[in-house]
């Protein structure tokens, strides 16, 4: 409510995993992997009755790395968060931070991501299959369904130029890992976590004969 967040002296102030208004909403950092950005970064925010729609008051752009997944992007971008928060609020106490109000016809949204969402579907290109996993890596963790029902979260994607029906497992290797066709190319799978086990290389998984080649994800 206005009245709860006016209560502070200098107002409610927030971290925002994202460069507002952009990601607006509980997942951004997953979201900004899973639509492929090259940059993302957090912004300070004084907090009004909306959805992350207050003033901005300093933003800071992160390079997003080409493999990196969400927990490693959150881990960086946690630190980056800290450092400007401490020199927003410095800023505040002084007198010279100036707020700029978002344009919201540029918001854009980033939903909280629950399981169906981070259901894979290896239909689509290979190199969107490889963003969805890295972008719900460690949660909720992308998954497939092997053929005796049971799901698999895979993590650590690669793509690779191979063919083959979507959801195929083209190579099951004990050093390599599992190859899976996708819609155009293949998506080689480093790491895996079967139901109820720990997550695991995909190596060792296959060593203990947790699938072949042949078999398929759905």
């Amino acid at each position: 409510r206005p009245e709860v967040l006016a209560i502070p002296r200098w107002g409610s102030i927030n971290i925002h995993a994202s460069l507002l208004p952009e990601l607006r909403g509980a997942a951004p950092i997953a979201w900004a992997i899973i639509r492929g950005y090259e940059v993302t970064g957090i912004t300070i925010m004084r907090m009004d009755a909306g959805l992350d729609s207050g003033p901005i008051l300093l933003p800071d752009e992160v390079p997003i790395r080409p493999d990196e997944s969400a927990g490693g992007l959150a881990r960086r971008l946690s630190v980056v968060g800290a450092d400007a928060i401490l020199d927003a609020l410095s800023a505040l106490a002084a007198g010279k931070l100036a707020e700029t109000p978002q344009d919201h016809a540029r918001a854009t949204y980033a939903p909280k991501l629950d399981r169906e969402t981070a259901r894979l579907r290896w239909n689509l290109p290979a190199e969107q299959v490889a963003r969805w996993i890295r972008g719900l890596d460690p949660l909720p963790g992308g998954w497939s369904t092997l053929a005796d029902g049971s799901p698999l979260k895979l993590f650590s994607p690669m793509v690779e130029d191979a063919s083959g029906d979507p959801g195929t497992v083209l190579e099951a290797d004990h050093e390599r890992g599992v190859l899976v066709a996708a819609g155009m190319g293949a998506v080689r799978v480093h790491e895996v976590q079967p139901a109820g086990k720990r997550r695991m290389s995909a190596g060792e998984w296959v060593r203990g004969r947790g699938i072949t080649a042949g078999s398929q994800l759905v």
